[in-house]
């Protein structure tokens, strides 16, 4: 009998060779919290796909967070609903802290999950997480915006191998084709990274249907994940609420991570308007750049917009890039020229005493 603690685990190396573009560098938290979740995909990948990842010994550790669980809510809708209510009306403080996300598979799915909960949660792509740790992390619908709808029922086929349902009560599967399934691989690397983000909890957000029980079951007869009702008092439970510190913290992570829009988002809560503009800025620059090609005038206005908030918050040099780009080079010299000014300005502060010595001497 094969048994899921077996010798098989897998090092931060490996991990960082087959999981390139989405940043699992060598962090020493990733293991910390949950071990067993993370090793249970590292097994289905040796399984289906063992060319992608190397055999090294056991490896444990000392830190642990709850227990993961499933929301049991109807739909994910429903469980955002009934965790942020409704993202215009509802009054107070309700919502995620800094050190919490919600997590999606792709940048139409973070659309769509922003429509429901507002400023009231970060929301980021799996993607975007590259590098980024949380407190606690919500995955939501990522089984139900899978393109690949048929191919995580597959994975029975190692429940089998593994025994740990009867073979007799065991549901029709298809038979593994790595041609055909190759996509499961991404699939299940994609999942690896997103229950690795957290530090302490993790909670999945998805409709129970056929694309997501294989997992679940899987995760299930491994006693490894909990299901429970949402109600009021779980989803106040959820949330953690942040000091103004805390955002501004987050804020700067994010900006470094080129994330303008979610760092924006803390700064505002930190009430931090000079970098909550900064950023608005940055972000507006950043888009012209994207789109100086194909809509050159939008870019423009993007641009003009970027270079006014630069100006009002006293980031001259900014604003002189800025129109610098949109060829104003007029406004751009008066930006550089005013930027040239309070930097002499400064120097003379910061040298009056030796300005003085000087005068003295003579």
């Amino acid at each position: 009998m094969v048994t899921f603690f077996g010798t098989r685990r897998v090092s931060f190396s490996v991990l960082a060779r087959i999981l390139p573009d989405l940043g699992t560098g060598p962090d020493s938290t990733f293991f910390c919290i949950h071990t067993n979740l993370a090793q249970s995909i590292i097994d289905l990948l040796y399984h289906f796909f063992p060319l992608t990842i190397d055999e090294l010994n056991p490896k444990t550790s000392l830190i642990n967070g709850e227990a993961p669980f499933f929301i049991e809510c109807g739909n994910f809708k429903d469980a955002l609903s009934t965790i942020f209510g409704d993202s215009e009306n509802a009054k107070g403080n309700v919502g995620f802290g800094a050190e919490q996300v919600i997590l999606v598979r792709n940048d139409s799915a973070k659309e769509e999950i922003s429509k429901y909960v507002g400023n009231k949660a970060l929301v980021l792509t799996i993607l975007e997480c590259k590098g980024l740790e949380f407190r606690d992390v919500l995955l939501c619908n990522f089984f139900g915006s899978c393109p690949f709808k048929h191919h995580w029922r597959v994975l029975y086929q190692f429940v089998k191998k593994i025994n740990l349902v009867d073979s007799k009560s065991l549901i029709s599967f298809p038979s593994f084709d790595e041609a055909k399934h190759n996509v499961l691989c991404s699939e299940l690397k994609q999942l690896y990274v997103a229950i690795t983000r957290t530090r302490q909890r993790l909670w999945i957000c998805d409709n129970i249907d056929e694309v997501s029980k294989p997992m679940l079951e899987y995760w299930e007869k491994l006693s490894l994940i909990e299901f429970r009702c949402l109600h009021d008092l779980v989803a106040q439970g959820m949330q953690v609420a942040s000091r103004p510190d805390e955002w501004r913290s987050q804020g700067f992570k994010l900006f470094y991570e080129h994330n303008y829009e979610m760092a924006r988002m803390c700064f505002e809560k930190a009430g931090d308007t000079y970098n909550e503009k900064f950023v608005r800025a940055a972000n507006l620059q950043a888009l012209a750049n994207s789109i100086s090609s194909s809509s050159p005038q939008i870019a423009k206005n993007y641009l003009n917009e970027a270079a006014d908030l630069f100006e009002g918050i006293g980031k001259a040099e900014y604003a002189a890039k800025c129109f610098f780009e949109m060829k104003n080079y007029e406004r751009a010299g008066i930006c550089f020229f005013s930027f040239l000014t309070s930097l002499y300005q400064e120097f003379l502060s910061e040298n009056s005493g030796i300005s003085c010595r000087i005068k003295l001497k003579l």
